[in-house]
């Protein structure tokens, strides 16, 4: 896994938002699977809740839990399927900006809202340092290296104030800084994809002289994160 700082202004881009790009490779498919089971069956962050808040995202995140580890990660042999490789996006982006980083992780997306799969809105969040809540929108491609769509996805998810209304659960696991900061406009983003290439670089500077970057470059943070499956 690897990380660097974007300098936006070698692309002719005028911003004072702090870029990051990060690489993960993964060469072990079925590994990862058995890494991404530990990950969504741990309930850690539930014991730090109140009783009655204890119960509610217990009785949420059962079924989803359940149906992911069971019927979508445990049957991964060797080969990465479709459904299976959007969530593989999106936990190593998350864990890229854990370990690369040190943000704190917030459970899945789709663990802490009501519906079992296919949750409108970002897929993962995290908190960085600063302190802001970062929104992530994973895509996945077993032949392309979709970075247009998950920007795309991402500009149209804050036009429809997608990241404002997922703040009444997110409150539960940021801190009050965080989230004064999200009420106040004062966000990041990450646009995690599959990278399919022989130059990773190459699909990230494409991503960064992107038209759909522009919109974002006014936010504190903006992580642009492949995952490559060796």
């Amino acid at each position: 896994m690897k990380f660097e700082q974007v300098d936006f202004k070698r692309y002719g881009l005028k911003a004072t938002c702090k870029g990051y790009i990060i690489h993960v490779l993964i060469d072990d498919v079925k590994a990862k699977a058995s890494e991404m089971i530990d990950i969504i069956t741990d309930e850690s962050w539930i014991t730090k809740l109140s009783a009655i808040n204890k119960a509610s995202f217990k009785a949420r995140a059962e079924r989803t839990v359940t149906k992911l580890a069971n019927d979508i990660f445990g049957k991964v042999a060797d080969s990465v399927t479709t459904d299976f490789g959007e969530y593989m996006v999106s936990l190593s982006a998350q864990e890229g900006l854990v370990s690369m980083l040190n943000h704190t992780r917030v459970p899945l997306a789709e663990v802490i809202k009501e519906k079992v799969t296919g949750n409108p809105g970002f897929d993962f969040h995290t908190e960085s340092n600063n302190p802001f809540i970062t929104f992530g929108e994973a895509k996945y491609s077993a032949s392309r290296s979709p970075y247009k769509d998950a920007l795309e996805q991402i500009n149209g998810f804050i036009y429809n104030k997608k990241d404002v209304s997922e703040l009444e659960l997110l409150q539960y696991f940021v801190s009050d800084n965080a989230a004064n900061n999200a009420i106040n406009n004062k966000k990041a983003y990450a646009a995690a994809f599959s990278i399919n290439a022989k130059n990773p670089l190459l699909i990230f500077d494409k991503a960064i002289k992107s038209d759909y970057i522009m919109p974002l470059l006014q936010y504190p943070e903006l992580y642009l994160i492949g995952v490559e499956v060796a």
